[in-house]
């Protein structure tokens, strides 16, 4: 028999080694037997590279759903058109509870409205079933800002007076981009977007001070902020986040820029009603539990629970906000 100590050891430094590199699939309880209410095998689908905040918030999730939902928990990263290939993947997938992905808001509420083709429909294959949290956006300046601007009132005041130089990094056809172009409007300021393929490059010029400011979710900057190398001057949720609390909303000065998107969990269509609220249980257990919010906070986002209806709502009300926000905008992605 399995020395137990041994075994334990064994399988901590396995789990270890794996959150470490956050390059290998996420294997968890592969030799546990079958508990009441729980499947064999779940495959949480990410459609972003190792490494990132989506990759780690499904990861932590994975550990929370063993043996509560699933006796084994694999997440498969299925990197590729800034998360369409792993919507298309399970869209294509079994609806039976065995796989969900999990993604942040913009494929599903964003893409739609500027990809002419996408490959899936946001409404027609997808159940939305759990989401774990939503994350504020901060506009951010760098040494290219002179330093008497310190408020988004003194940001809009200096992008009058230097429209050439108003500019602001973030992913194109992104939340960033988008709450970027809803400021400009609202302000009435020349601000033109920098496109960068994710928000770590468009942080890695803003500190070297080649662009005026960028919009990125909190986890990328606020570190950056803490030490003084960026500047942090507005965020844009509906109220100020927990983890800058001395730092006001655009709301606040008056402007119309709200943007503070969910991560959460969606099923293939046809997945059936009873399977969805035992998933949106054992997702919404582990979002609650101790360790849960504690690791949704090292990821700098707000621990943020619904039931499948509220969140189907919430996923309808967001798809229809990001309509009119592009619509305002006119713009349309390539291919």
């Amino acid at each position: 028999m399995e020395d137990k100590e041994t075994g334990m050891t064994t399988r901590r430094s396995a789990l270890q080694a794996l959150a470490a590199t956050a390059a290998l699939p996420l294997v968890l309880g592969a030799a546990r037997p079958a508990r009441a209410q729980t499947i064999a095998q779940l495959t949480i689908v990410v459609g972003f590279p190792p490494g990132g905040a989506t990759d780690g918030v499904a990861r932590l999730a994975a550990e929370g759903l063993r043996g509560k939902y699933a006796d084994v928990v694999v997440v498969e990263n299925r990197a590729g058109g800034a998360g369409r290939l792993g919507a298309m993947h399970v869209k294509e997938g079994p609806a039976d509870g065995s796989m969900l992905l999990f993604t942040p808001a913009f494929p599903l509420a964003i893409f739609p409205h500027i990809y002419p083709d996408l490959p899936y429909d946001a409404f027609a294959d997808f159940i939305p079933v759990a989401t774990t949290s939503k994350g504020n956006l901060a506009l951010s300046v760098g040494p290219a800002m002179p330093a008497e601007v310190k408020t988004l009132q003194d940001f809009v005041a200096w992008c009058k007076a230097n429209p050439e130089r108003a500019n602001f990094g973030a992913p194109t056809g992104g939340g960033q981009h988008f709450a970027g172009a809803t400021l400009a409007r609202e302000a009435g300021i020349p601000l033109q977007v920098v496109g960068y393929k994710g928000g770590a490059p468009a942080t890695v010029d803003l500190l070297g001070g080649h662009i005026a400011s960028s919009i990125n979710p909190l986890s990328e900057v606020v570190q950056f902020a803490r030490d003084g190398k960026l500047r942090i001057l507005a965020t844009t949720g509906d109220e100020r986040s927990s983890f800058l609390p001395e730092v006001p909303t655009m709301k606040e000065f008056g402007y119309n820029v709200v943007f503070q998107d969910w991560s959460g969990f969606l099923a293939p269509a046809g997945t059936p009603p009873e399977v969805v609220a035992r998933a949106n249980a054992a997702i919404n257990d582990f979002v609650r539990s101790e360790k849960g919010a504690a690791g949704l906070k090292a990821f700098v986002t707000e621990a943020d629970v619904h039931t499948p209806e509220s969140f189907a709502a919430l996923y309808k009300a967001t798809w229809e906000r990001y309509r009119d926000v592009v619509r305002e905008t006119g713009f349309k992605a390539e291919a």
